[in-house]
């Protein structure tokens, strides 16, 4: 007699990744992300983790490789929990998928200590590929040495910023070169500063906003310790053209009782803003109402506004986080004629577009929203 018998297949694991040793508090439920094998310099005295490894650049096919094994575990994880990491469907770090999609799958950390000694090319084929296999994370953050970031041209990480790198975090354990000599830091005073400067410039340039580096601009108020800044109106006179300004002022809560809270803000002058803008009656109505559908792509929806206004539109967005229900609101109350929703589509080149009047939509290429918005 013949006894049938049940065959159960067991899946195959997923594809396995690397995993570097460290990443800040703050990234605990991030995706990690290795870029970079251990530090580039290891020479601080105050640091154990990388002592006796030598640093290595990955290559880009297997650091992209990582990203697409990382996906594959996340779909599993999705669908059968973390039990599929003790029943060998995915390799044990995608334990780390699992806490990411645990926090919502927001964030993502490139590892180890200085992925931005990587070619800026390179790096931002990575931060692409990230985006477009999550496209649902709203942060990108890595490390980086202030050497190397000072290095750096303002148009080299404006190129990042645009592949969606959102923060860097920068040791900053001392500003005294003498300090940063006897920990053996690697780096100057001047490197820290040029690192900043770099990065405020990047955002700028990123922009398309003209400025001007002064180094002998003086604010009114002495609680300002680090940058300050003036917005200027070229249609006034060189001792008249501030239309407002602010800077940094750390120490400021501390000063006033408080905990030590780091602080930046800004005044501007309403007389001056309103004698500085041209004759209207009453507010005009807008052409594109950008709406940020996906708030992870918050900077690439006021590039857009930007873009569309510098082909003659008028265009703006909302800087706060309502929803898109809410934005849509604002759009209708602000008489704009189409609304240009930016979410998932824009990872591969696409925005959709809404007639406001008629409900008409259809999705069209990130470089054709001004001409569809111009025929309506």
């Amino acid at each position: 007699m013949t006894v049938p018998v049940e065959v159960r297949t067991i899946p195959a694991s997923t594809p396995s990744f690397e995993q570097g040793p460290i990443r800040p508090p703050s990234e605990a439920g991030s995706l990690l992300v290795r870029v970079i094998r251990n530090c580039t310099w290891n020479r601080c005295t105050f640091c154990p983790v990388y002592k006796g490894s030598g640093s290595s650049l990955r290559p880009l096919e297997d650091v992209l490789a990582d990203v697409d094994a990382m996906a594959a575990a996340a779909e599993v994880l999705e669908e059968r929990g973390v039990g599929a990491i003790h029943g060998g469907l995915v390799p044990q770090e995608a334990y780390q998928v699992a806490l990411f999609l645990r926090g919502g799958g927001r964030t993502v950390f490139l590892q180890d200590a200085d992925p931005c000694a990587v070619k800026p090319e390179k790096l931002a084929a990575v931060i692409g590929r990230v985006r477009e296999r999550f496209p649902a994370v709203e942060r990108v953050t890595t490390y980086g040495r202030a050497a190397t970031l000072a290095r750096r041209t303002p148009e080299q990480l404006a190129l990042l910023g645009g592949a969606g790198l959102t923060r860097v975090h920068l040791g900053l354990e001392s500003g005294a070169d003498e300090v940063l000599m006897a920990i053996d830091k690697g780096c100057t005073s001047g490197d820290l500063i040029a690192a900043g400067e770099n990065g405020v410039r990047a955002g700028l340039e990123r922009r398309g906003l003209p400025y001007e580096i002064a180094p002998r601009l003086v604010r009114g108020l002495d609680y300002y310790d680090r940058t300050v800044f003036e917005y200027q109106a070229r249609s006034y006179t060189a001792a008249q053209d501030a239309l407002g300004g602010g800077g940094r002022y750390d120490p400021l809560a501390e000063v006033l009782g408080g905990r030590p809270t780091p602080g930046v803000g800004l005044a501007m002058g309403v007389d001056r803003i309103v004698a500085a803008m041209p004759e209207q009656a009453g507010e005009e109505a807008l052409d594109v109402f950008v709406v940020v559908a996906d708030p992870g792509r918050r900077a690439e929806a006021i590039d857009l506004a930007a873009a569309l206004r510098a082909a003659g539109l008028r265009a703006d967005l909302d800087l706060g986080e309502r929803s898109v229900k809410a934005q849509f609101k604002v759009a209708g109350r602000r008489g704009a004629a189409v609304a240009a929703v930016v979410g998932a589509e824009w990872g591969e080149g696409r925005v959709t577009v809404r007639a406001m009047a008629t409900g008409e939509e259809q999705t069209v290429p990130i470089a054709e929203v001004a001409a569809w918005a111009q025929a309506r």
